[in-house]
């Protein structure tokens, strides 16, 4: 696009940090489609691939459980955070410049790793670098770059959607993320065979050298830019980055060292008096970067409790039934078609949500995604130790589908509470949104992993008070096989849990939705009113 383009009227940027929309030829769209939909893919790719063999970079690496949990740490910690920064930096440097910035770092990091893996660093230069220390830098960049590149991806397709149905693109990169985690458990026996990490490094490097070309060669259209960081933003920034960093801790760490651990308390105390600071500079500022009484308010709450308890039960999946099977022995290779299946879900909701997902009934959708959560989970109760990954084909498909059709609708309510008060409401939107799905999936995986954890204790227990005394040379392998059962058992019991959980949560839901139904009301209708001002005000 020329910076010679004037813009006309109905091309101009929506709002201060966000790309123009002009009048696009139709193969330019297609081209901004097509790069937003790789982008989105590889934004996903970047906590994919952490999740997918996080234990076999361990081993490679020779760490310990708790020096592999850093390298989660760092992910999350560096995710959550640019969160609150990311739509001031769109801002005042505009989208195109953070993005190049942060892939380069990650295309250097990244090429770092594979360097060092392939053992081509030091025997051509003879520099010799831990590569533990290189992973938890690369994945610290992996987490900013992946939050960048979801905003990014939703740009590109914006740009490549038709104008009537360009808030699509919105539903399209916020559904790609859920693309990551499957794609990684399907490619990943292909590029880490053998137990060697040079070829998943070398495949993130070229994720990245892609990415970086295509933003080069097809920029996004110029939008407006000024000046709006104050000396605050860095102060408030720096308690909120903190207290989430603090949070990832102890999430992460708490479910490997066990919650019990004394020096764990120091994060979690960390993490509330940091991010109440935090909080407490935003109220009392003349241009708050949070509005956080809009934030406090019973609706906003309310979203943010529903998203976060979205991400905690659908951790049934992610956590719950993948961990069953790992139990039970089978790996990444064992699963291609499990993975794939959950794949091919999370395809057809996002087609569906995007051609289906109305802006004035957004509820129905939300309690239809947990009401299928809520039937996946009462499929898997019943599990046992002949249980196959066969056997949760349906279940976990119809759980996938939910995943990613419930995003769409949350992510359009939230923008248009957000959007109906005002362009300065965003960021505080991104913000909730972006926590409430980063610490509900932490928080899910921590309350699962604790969960299951004391019930299979609790049925170990059990079944050893049951036993009666035998041959001490079969007791060994007497207690391995009561392990497992006592493993299995307390999966059972979490699906269980999480299916009486979801029905709750879809009851709830639906009595809140006839109640509004009855009332003739829209819970939008405020919103939807103020936004139909604005377009016409345009």
């Amino acid at each position: 696009m020329s910076t010679d383009y004037q813009f006309k009227p109905h091309e101009q940027p929506f709002m201060l940090g966000s790309p123009a929309t002009p009048d696009h030829p139709t193969y330019r769209k297609v081209f901004y489609l097509l790069i937003g939909i790789f982008i989105g893919i590889t934004a996903s790719f970047q906590n994919g691939l952490l999740v997918a063999n996080l234990s076999q970079i361990q081993g490679e690496m020779g760490l310990t459980p708790v020096e592999g949990g850093w390298i989660s740490v760092a992910y999350n910690m560096t995710n959550a955070c640019i969160t609150v920064l990311l739509y001031k930096i769109r801002q005042q440097f505009g989208m195109s410049l953070f993005s190049k910035i942060t892939l380069f770092f990650l295309l250097s990091a990244t090429s770092m790793q594979w360097l060092v893996s392939s053992h081509l660093l030091s025997s051509t230069t003879g520099i010799s670098i831990d590569p533990y220390y290189l992973e938890l830098i690369a994945r610290g960049f992996s987490g900013v770059v992946a939050s960048a590149m979801t905003v990014l991806s939703i740009f590109y397709c914006l740009q490549g959607m038709p104008a009537a149905r360009r808030i699509s693109g919105l539903i399209l990169g916020f559904g790609l993320v859920q693309f990551g985690v499957p794609l990684s458990r399907i490619i990943s026996p292909y590029l880490a065979a053998d137990g060697q990490l040079e070829g998943l490094f070398l495949f993130q490097v070229g994720l990245a050298l892609i990415c970086f070309g295509l933003i080069n060669l097809l920029e996004l259209p110029r939008g407006n830019m000024e000046r709006v960081f104050e000396k605050l933003d860095i102060v408030s920034f720096v308690f909120f980055a903190t207290g989430l960093a603090a949070l990832a801790v102890f999430l992460v760490q708490g479910r490997i060292l066990w919650w019990t651990t004394p020096w764990l308390s120091y994060p979690l105390i960390i993490s509330v008096v940091t991010i109440s600071i935090a909080l407490w500079i935003e109220t009392h500022r003349k241009n708050p970067m949070l509005q956080v009484r809009w934030m406090r308010s019973r609706t906003i709450i309310a979203f943010m409790i529903t998203g976060a308890v979205m991400r905690i039960l659908l951790s049934e999946q992610s956590v719950g039934a993948a961990g069953l099977l790992a139990n039970l022995g089978y790996g990444n290779d064992q699963l291609i078609v499990f993975y794939a299946i959950i794949l091919a879900a999370s395809a057809l909701a996002l087609v569906l949500s995007i051609f289906t997902t109305n802006a004035m009934d957004l509820r129905r959708p939300v309690i239809f995604a947990v009401a299928l959560i809520a039937i996946g989970a009462w499929i898997d109760t019943g599990v046992s130790l002949n249980s196959t990954p066969v056997m949760f084909y349906f279940s976990q498909f119809i759980i996938a589908f939910a995943a990613v059709y419930f995003m769409g609708p949350m992510v359009f309510e939230g923008m248009f509470r957000a959007i109906a008060n005002g362009p300065a409401y965003i960021i505080s939107f991104s913000v909730i949104f972006g926590i409430s799905q980063t610490v509900g999936g932490l928080a899910g995986a921590a309350g699962i992993q604790a969960f299951t954890t004391i019930r299979t204790q609790m049925h170990y227990a059990d079944m050893v008070s049951s036993m009666t005394a035998g041959n001490p040379a079969q007791m060994t392998q007497m207690l391995q096989g009561i392990q497992r059962q006592a493993t299995v058992a307390a999966y059972d019991d979490l699906f269980f849990l999480m299916a009486v959980s979801a029905t709750i949560t879809a009851i709830y839901l639906l009595m809140v939705y006839f109640y509004y139904l009855y009332h003739k009301r829209n819970p939008l209708g405020k919103e939807l009113a103020a936004l139909a001002e604005m377009m016409g005000k345009k």
